[in-house]
């Protein structure tokens, strides 16, 4: 009896193995992009899963795009994604540098946005605002861009 119960706990475990990778499957993320200036530059957006560097110093290693800012609308898919906590930052790179650009005051020059549409009107958004669940289903969000 015994060498039965291990057999069937070898195939259990051996079936378990084969399954949970397709159970581990990644999440994708879905962001609309409203208040877009048309034909001006490139939406540049960041997804953060720590606080390092958030809003404007996302790592290497973290998902980004960048696209045309063609329309006033725009949508972005970021598939392969971890379940879990993540806040997205935008920024339309008017004049495609690379980078946001900021005023004497230390305010943005080019319109940007984060998930949550938390946009503080003196300081830069906080992560623990910004943050959004994805969940094995995926999730879709929308993000209004504030001009300066």
């Amino acid at each position: 009896m015994l060498i039965k119960n291990q057999r069937f706990a070898i195939a259990v475990l051996g079936l378990a193995a084969l399954v949970s990778p397709l159970a581990a499957t990644a999440a994708e993320l879905r962001i609309t992009v409203r208040q877009v200036l048309p034909g001006q530059g490139e939406l540049m957006v960041a997804l953060f899963d720590k606080a390092d560097g958030f809003p404007n110093q996302p790592a290497a290693t973290q998902p980004a795009q960048r696209i045309k800012a063609e329309g006033e609308t725009a949508t972005l898919t970021f598939a392969g994604l971890a379940e879990g906590r993540w806040a997205v930052m935008v920024l339309q790179d008017l004049n495609s540098n690379g980078r946001a650009d900021y005023n004497l005051l230390g305010m943005p020059k080019e319109p940007y946005g984060a998930s949550n549409n938390r946009l503080p009107k003196l300081s830069a958004p906080k992560f623990e605002e910004a943050l959004i669940e994805i969940g094995p289903q995926g999730a879709a969000i929308t993000i209004d861009l504030r001009r300066p």
